[in-house]
């Protein structure tokens, strides 16, 4: 396998065996999934739900600590691929809608990675738990904990953060054609399909299909799109 090279500007731009795009992309095909279907998982088997008051909350907690394991680690697999998945449905739609994607993409990728800066509130009540902390102390301490100043402005920021941003992102993949516009429309969907769900109406019906199940619907097809899409589309050549 040859060296290929492209004048850009001042200078030559090299390429060995054209090897580096393809990893890239499949890596991004492979990511884009993990995220939302993580999630979904995650949220199917929760032993609680959102509108529960605290000391439901608590409870189900340390009723349900080996399941509430499994949901850490999901989430340990789940954040750092919906960062990953934020920047790369921006990516793809930054040719086509710019403006929109950069938007998107930085809201959502800001919003997952402030997510965790207030503490894992199921953490610590599996841990206080685990240090013998009864239901009124993990619930006062989580209610301390979510009303602090850092908490409720990290919490109101992933509300309007990741919703809005994932309402952009589908708009960019429908504007730039990356996907046809049911699937980015099932993206606009989702998360305000996702609000109702957990506090408006709850149902964990709707979040698993219409919520976080719409999510995952769309990530994977954009999956799909990525690891099909020939190497100069996903990354062009400079131009002069």
């Amino acid at each position: 396998m040859g060296v290929e090279t492209m004048p850009a500007g001042d200078r030559t731009i090299e390429e060995r065996g054209r090897r580096w795009r393809p990893f890239w992309r499949w890596t991004a095909a492979i990511a884009l999934p993990i995220g939302p279907l993580s999630i979904l998982a995650g949220r199917t088997i929760l032993p609680y739900w959102t509108d529960d008051p605290p000391e439901r909350i608590a409870t189900a907690v340390i009723e349900n600590r080996g399941l509430m394991e499994a949901i850490g680690w999901l989430g340990l697999v789940a954040a750092p691929a919906m960062l990953l998945g934020a920047l790369t449905l921006g990516y793809l739609a930054r040719r086509g809608a710019p403006l929109l994607a950069t938007a998107g993409a930085a809201l959502t990728f800001v919003a997952f990675a402030n997510w965790s800066a207030a503490g894992n509130s199921d953490l610590l009540a599996q841990t206080m738990a685990d240090a013998g902390y009864d239901v009124s102390d993990i619930t006062r301490i989580g209610t301390a904990m979510s009303e602090s100043a850092i908490g409720s402005f990290t919490g109101m920021f992933w509300v309007v953060g990741h919703i809005l941003g994932m309402v952009l992102l589908g708009v960019a993949l429908g504007r730039a054609h990356v996907v046809n516009w049911w699937v980015a429309g099932a993206l606009i969907v989702s998360q305000p399909m996702h609000l109702v769900s957990a506090i408006i109406l709850p149902s964990r019906w709707l979040d698993a299909t219409a919520g976080w199940g719409f999510t995952a619907l769309a990530f994977v097809v954009v999956a799909v799109v990525v690891a099909r899409m020939p190497d100069d589309d996903w990354d062009l050549w400079p131009v002069r």
